[in-house]
């Protein structure tokens, strides 16, 4: 399973993470796009992903709030993916 567009790499990591923030996903790919790009998925396929709301103190003694992602299905998931790189190799 190898992402080939930005919309399949969002998926690939619902699939192969089980938790994990916007950070992680910059730390390791530095795909920026990751929300966008689940946010679109999502608008056509309905909700693939649960949000859970973490909050902390930054250094400047402010609240803040941040999202941990975490698949709803993952069977879902994987079809999806394969839909989706079967329809790029159509291209």
């Amino acid at each position: 399973m190898k992402p080939t567009t930005q919309h399949e790499l969002a998926l690939y990591y619902l699939i192969e993470w089980d938790n994990f923030s916007l950070k992680d996903v910059i730390n390791d790919s530095m795909f920026y796009k990751f929300q966008t790009r689940l946010a679109e998925l999502e608008a056509k396929y309905g909700m693939l992903a649960r949000r859970n709301r973490r909050m902390f103190i930054s250094r400047f003694g402010m609240k803040r709030a941040y999202n941990e992602y975490q698949a709803i299905d993952k069977k879902q998931l994987i079809n999806l993916f394969n839909k989706l790189q079967k329809n790029d190799n159509k291209r």
